[in-house]
């Protein structure tokens, strides 16, 4: 672990868990039946050293908080709690793009935009803990985490060290719902798609505005150097009128 993602794990538990010490810990205590945790942007303050990369580095950011959650384990050493859900919310004025307005610079980013519903697919599972076999001693291990949409494969059996031998082992690993959904601007000029997972799914309806805290990805398919933006949602409310 480097010194930032010590320093972003060590502020994640000052500013957002040891106060909420208890029900924290009834968190971790039910997971996985449990895995999505409300964190209101709010709880860090006016810490530039925490905000910012949570803005700029999202990823590491929240890798750091779930590794502040395991403080909370007690001696249960199985459980890594990678695939835990931080619903962050409350994100600075700055970070809010419209969704025309999406561009490279926002790439893999926190930011908060506002949409209408327009479309929604089925529901359907998603790989959140991928367990391998290996062919040569036989033995399933269970990786982490499948946080994006690309599957993570592994090359090395971690019991046995072989190489080339595990291949995906599906009735072993998790899954949570998933959904895709399409979000129109405000203005109704611009379109994008984004990912819903867990609890996230059916929040929505057709027709309803929605505030996102989402990562926008990109997405390059058939060997093209131009790839399709999508967002990897953090946290979604519904808007009432009160709220635009």
């Amino acid at each position: 672990m480097s010194a930032r993602s010590a320093d972003l794990t060590e502020k994640w538990y000052e500013y957002v868990y040891r106060d909420r010490a208890e029900s924290v810990r009834r968190f971790v205590d039910a997971y996985p039946e449990e895995r999505a945790l409300s964190v209101s942007c709010e709880r860090f303050g006016h810490d530039y050293r925490f905000v910012r990369p949570l803005l700029s580095d999202p990823d590491e950011a929240l890798r750091a908080g779930k590794a502040a959650l395991r403080r909370f384990l007690s001696n249960d050493t199985d459980r890594d709690l990678g695939d835990v859900y931080l619903r962050v919310t409350d994100l600075p004025a700055e970070s809010e793009v419209a969704l025309g307005d999406l561009r490279a610079e926002h790439l893999n980013r926190l930011h908060s935009t506002r949409g209408v519903v327009v479309d929604a697919s089925e529901i359907r599972p998603k790989v959140v803990r991928a367990a391998f076999r290996c062919a040569k001693c036989e033995a399933v291990t269970r990786y982490a985490t499948q946080p994006h949409r690309e599957f993570q494969s592994h090359a090395k059996c971690p019991r046995c060290r072989s190489v080339g031998y595990l291949s995906f082992a599906p009735p072993a690993s998790e899954y949570v719902d998933a959904q895709e959904v399409s979000l129109r601007d405000l203005d109704g000029s611009e379109t994008a798609t984004a990912l819903l997972e867990h609890d996230l799914t059916e929040v929505a309806t057709t027709g309803e505005e929605v505030r996102l805290v989402a990562i926008p990805r990109a997405r390059r398919t058939d060997g093209s150097t131009v790839a399709d933006a999508w967002l990897e949602s953090v946290s979604m409310e519904c808007l009432t009128p009160a709220d635009r």
